[in-house]
């Protein structure tokens, strides 16, 4: 299958999203959902959900993702997944809006809607495996949809039944309504349900704790938006009250511009987190004592249900946060070199390990020729995804015109203006690229701004490769590079290394360091450049005893004779 059009059905995600939609209680947020993932996973941009309205005579436009000018079309049959026909008038219009694909919500043979969506981006059409994952959701959200219809259904026959003076088993039903994990909507939905169901009330508001701002209006049902008069007064309401027994301080007026009659605080685990604001009952009853005790349960049951959401949400992005940095640092790891060149009288290593789940590190061995070798190595600033995302584009650019065998300054100039033209100003990169003969055992190299690579030779003297210039994506205009050559004898080691290494630092702030490093490198040159590039990763962890990596590290040994 063409790895372009192949998509990956991932089962744990779609457990997830028949775990969210099988939980909710609104067919619009299913849908949403259902489009969403659909466009996320598919790569589109354009999607709809038609619903069949008089008698299966039209459809209407339910909801959209994209720009078009459809509200509605004329009927057509929609029996399974299929691309729309250009013959057929209504599906000519939807094509014409740039839909391509259509398929249906069914549930026991009964359409429930229609979900419509054009091609993936770059127009390219859908796989067959894409067409499976897409058949998926939409069994997924018909079933949950006709859960939410028979769950609907169940209350309200149960509603009915009930004796509205039958405080306790309506605090018990309450609970059980909220006790599964409800959106925000649904939970002012259910809050506002209970309230006009026990109580007559339609006028209310949710004042949420802020840092910042106090008590903050979350939810306002009111015909007017209520202003609080007096926020310190709330601080020592520990219970449900009415207003009319508070204590006339500031005119008894505690919230403006509306006809407060009860405020409740939201409390949980003894902690104040808002309050809830009633008006008057519409039949003009007045509050009983057994009416503030269901508003105080209420109250406590939706700000509990809300703090649940909060914290789903937050594991749920927690969660996608981590696959995606999962995804991102597998992509990375598929940018550096797969396998090492294997070269005569030589030996190679590299390694790169990020600080965070990506890095800014880069590494490369590119075979030009059966007789030269491009090796370089990179450092982006910063760190995480943006230096993740840079240092993928210096891959690329280096990759694309290494092949073109331009002399090394030419192939730095263009490196720069691809970085400069696509960065920020304040990004940039410190580059070092060389070309190794290995017949003649020569390197020549161009080092732009990048930690001096250490040449080691047999005699014990260390040679800083320091020829080049300035960092890459400072500027647009060619620098004047100056070009390194040097000439490799028997067992020479070379180290490139990134700044991660060197400035790793101890318990006591103080760097590793170049000496260090040195050190490493003269006690382990009779060793081959695998067993060297370890045992400077396992110097730099014992140095930092354990320490959080500060940086990401990035390591390639050139070995020659070997």
């Amino acid at each position: 299958m063409n790895k372009d059009t192949s998509i990956s059905i991932n089962l744990e995600s779609l457990f997830e999203l028949s775990v969210r939609l099988n939980t909710s209680n609104d067919v619009s947020f299913i849908l949403n959902s259902a489009i969403l993932s659909l466009m996320g996973k598919l790569k589109i941009s354009r999607a709809c959900v038609l619903t069949p309205v008089n008698n299966n005579s039209v459809f209407r436009l339910e909801l959209s993702k994209g720009k078009h000018d459809i509200e509605e079309v004329p009927f057509f049959p929609v029996d399974n997944f299929r691309e729309l026909n250009r013959v057929n008038e209504p599906e000519k219009t939807l094509l014409d809006s740039g839909f391509n694909y259509c398929f249906p919500l069914k549930y026991m043979d009964r359409e429930m809607y229609v979900l419509c969506f054009g091609n993936k981006y770059y127009g390219k059409p859908l796989s067959k495996e894409e067409i499976h994952y897409a058949n998926l959701v939409a069994v997924i959200s018909a079933n949950a949809m006709q859960i939410v219809n028979d769950r609907l259904s169940i209350i309200n026959a149960k509603a009915s039944l009930e004796q509205r003076n039958q405080l306790l088993k309506t605090l018990f039903e309450m609970s059980n309504d909220f006790s599964t994990l409800l959106s925000k909507k649904q939970i002012l939905k259910m809050l506002s349900f209970h309230l006009m169901g026990q109580l007559m009330v339609s006028r209310f508001a949710v004042f949420l704790t802020d840092t910042e701002s106090g008590f903050a209006p979350f939810i306002n049902r009111f015909d007017k938006t209520p202003v609080i008069k007096d926020e310190k007064l709330l601080h020592g309401i520990n219970k449900t009250i009415q207003l009319e027994e508070m204590p006339k301080i500031n005119e008894n007026i505690y919230f403006a511009k509306i006809d407060a009659r009860v405020i409740s605080p939201l409390k949980i685990q003894g902690s104040v987190k808002g309050f809830l604001v009633l008006g008057k009952k519409m039949n003009g009853e007045n509050y009983t004592d057994d009416n503030l005790q269901f508003i105080e349960a209420l109250g406590n049951t939706s700000i509990a249900a809300l703090e649940n959401e909060r914290l789903f949400e937050q594991e749920l992005e927690k969660k996608r946060l981590e696959n995606e940095l999962k995804l991102a640092l597998e992509i990375q790891k598929n940018l550096l070199p797969k396998e090492i060149p294997v070269i005569t009288d030589c030996d190679l290593a590299g390694t790169s390990l990020p600080s965070r789940h990506v890095g800014g590190d880069y590494y490369d061995f590119i075979k030009l020729d059966n007789k030269r070798l491009m090796i370089a190595i990179a450092d982006v600033s910063g760190k995480g995804m943006p230096a993740a995302l840079l240092m993928a584009n210096v891959q690329a650019a280096l990759r694309a015109l290494a092949p073109l065998n331009l002399p090394l300054k030419e192939l730095i100039y263009r490196i720069n203006y691809i970085i400069y033209q696509n960065t920020s100003s304040d990004k940039f990169v410190t580059f070092f690229c060389s070309i190794f003969d290995c017949d003649k055992k020569e390197l020549q190299y161009i080092n732009a701004g990048h930690n001096p690579p250490l040449l080691f030779r047999q005699n014990g003297d260390f040679t800083e490769l320091k020829e080049g210039g300035i960092i890459l994506g400072f500027s647009d205009e060619a620098f004047p590079y100056s070009e390194g050559n040097i000439s490799l004898l028997k067992n020479d080691i070379i180290i490139f290394y990134t700044d991660g290494v060197t400035e790793a630092q101890n318990d006591e702030g103080q760097e590793y360091g170049e000496e260090n490093l040195k050190i490493v490198i003269s006690k382990n040159a009779g060793k081959t450049a695998n067993l060297i590039s370890d045992d400077i990763i396992e110097s730099v962890r014992t140095y930092t005893k354990g320490k959080s990596q500060h940086d990401d590290i990035t390591l390639v040994v050139i070995k020659t004779g070997v």
